[in-house]
């Protein structure tokens, strides 16, 4: 028998870092018992101190009442003893650094420890969460909840289902993180990156490979893509800001040797290499895709990018979220939801494609994949069979 969302009295959350802490202070705010632990005594006095300041900031920006903020103090315990934490959740999310063996290992001491009821979830934005379930003696009970940073404030939390989730378990899991007050998207079957984090990768991998050719600059692209689109950032700034030129060439076999459905099976562009090889892994690096020497953020024009064509970005992006309709990973709905939520995208992918008629994405994706006709990217970059119908039947996704 598997604990049901009603009966969900008191959740544990293994890991003390950046996101362990903010994902239970989110619990406690939202009237959980809740017991965050980890190995370091320092980290746990740290987030104990960071909870509160964060509790006091939404207290001054009117967002909760001192009573509640003394309230979910009160439900909080910070402990190094992991027993004691997991020991009567109902529901135990580890949060732990993102490598998949540390990870299994702590699944396998949470199965032994937690009880016998429990859902047992993963804060990963996109290692194999199939492979924690089976290392417990219940997979049917694991599921992935992968939080955006910082928890707090972001609305979204994706949940993850494996090949042995029922929609029971997937259901209950909503349900909690709907309780904390955040919006639940679906993502049905346990592919690489899930859906945001999928969709971010042609964000960043296409506009490389057009510099990579020399057909436009970093500049043109990040000023067209900022101004004239709306994103936050453009897809090269964004990629310093978050180190993705590391993360991306670091990753790049285990996506190459991953096995699971919709798993990658091309090669990160070269220009990444290049600069991974001159140590240029981005801002906190002192250089990236730009220079950091006098800035904190890249200097870009609005007028940089006014002749450069979005849909060269937008694109492959599209067809992405397309295939994940077309494979069922996750519904139209969810799929633009995340990406407004979980990227602050200034529209969903989906809904683009409706905007600008499928019948031009299809004729964009043709004319990029004709580019890549000598590359590893060619397969990737094709239309597919869903776009396909949908551009000669007139179809629209919503």
């Amino acid at each position: 028998m598997v604990v049901d969302s009603d009966d969900i009295e008191t959740v544990a959350v293994i890991g003390a870092g950046e996101m362990g802490r903010g994902i239970g202070a989110v619990a406690a705010l939202a009237g959980y018992k809740t017991a965050i632990t980890d190995i370091d005594e320092s980290q746990l006095e740290e987030a104990a101190e960071q909870i509160e300041w964060s509790y006091e900031k939404r207290v001054e920006k009117g967002n909760a009442t001192d009573e509640e903020v003394n309230a979910a103090l009160e439900r909080l315990v910070f402990t190094t003893e992991f027993d004691e934490a997991v020991g009567d959740a109902d529901f135990a999310t580890e949060a732990a650094v993102e490598q998949q063996t540390v990870k299994e290992d702590i699944f396998a001491d949470l199965d032994a420890a937690a009880p016998e009821d429990a859902i047992l979830a993963t804060n990963t934005s996109g290692l194999n969460i199939t492979q924690l379930a089976e290392t417990t003696d219940r997979p049917e009970q694991v599921i992935g909840t992968h939080w955006f940073n910082p928890p707090m404030l972001m609305e979204l939390v994706e949940v993850v289902m494996t090949e042995h989730t029922p929609d029971s378990v997937a259901d209950t899991a909503e349900e909690l993180v709907e309780s904390f007050g955040k919006t639940s998207i679906r993502c049905k079957m346990d592919i690489p990156s899930f859906i945001v984090n999928r969709l971010m990768r042609p964000y960043g991998e296409g506009p490389a490979w057009m510099v990579y050719r020399g057909e436009y600059s970093i500049e043109e692209i990040d000023s067209a893509m900022r101004y004239k689109e709306g994103f936050p950032m453009g897809p090269f700034e964004l990629a310093d800001f978050t180190g993705g030129i590391q993360i991306r060439v670091e990753g790049e076999q285990d996506h190459l040797e991953d096995d699971r459905p919709m798993a990658y099976d091309t090669e990160v562009c070269p220009l990444l290499h290049q600069l991974y090889e001159k140590e240029r892994y981005g801002q906190k690096a002192g250089a990236g895709y730009y220079e950091y020497d006098e800035h904190d953020e890249p200097q870009i024009s609005v007028d940089t990018g006014q002749d450069f064509d979005t849909l060269l970005v937008w694109a492959p992006i599209l067809n992405e979220a397309a295939k994940m309709v077309e494979n069922e990973v996750a519904s139209a709905e969810d799929i633009d939801t995340g990406a407004r939520l979980g990227g602050n995208w200034p529209v969903g992918p989906l809904e683009k494609t409706d905007e600008v008629g499928a019948d031009v994405v299809l004729e964009k994706l043709t004319e990029i994949a004709s580019r890549h006709k000598d590359t590893n990217k060619l397969a990737e970059t094709l239309p597919c069979d869903l776009l396909v119908q949908k551009a000669k039947n007139g179809e629209t996704f919503h």
